[in-house]
């Protein structure tokens, strides 16, 4: 998959698609955390060392919304 823009809340992220199916995650050229998907009971939940568990999981809806 190629890298790709998300708007969250009129901040415009670049997501960088890794092979180990998690995402990094850019403010300009600025990385400022990986998300990566964790499936629980057929659902996916979004984590992240590095950012809010909450702005991780806001990230990860907008990756899904733009998989559809």
């Amino acid at each position: 998959m190629e890298p790709f823009e998300i708007n969250l809340a009129g901040q415009v992220l670049n997501i960088q698609p890794r092979l180990d199916s998690g995402y990094d995650v850019f403010e300009g050229s600025e990385k400022i955390g990986t998300i990566v998907p964790v499936s629980t009971n057929g659902q996916t939940n979004w984590t992240s060392e590095e950012l809010n568990i909450d702005y991780a999981k806001q990230i990860g809806e907008l990756i899904d919304e733009y998989k559809l």
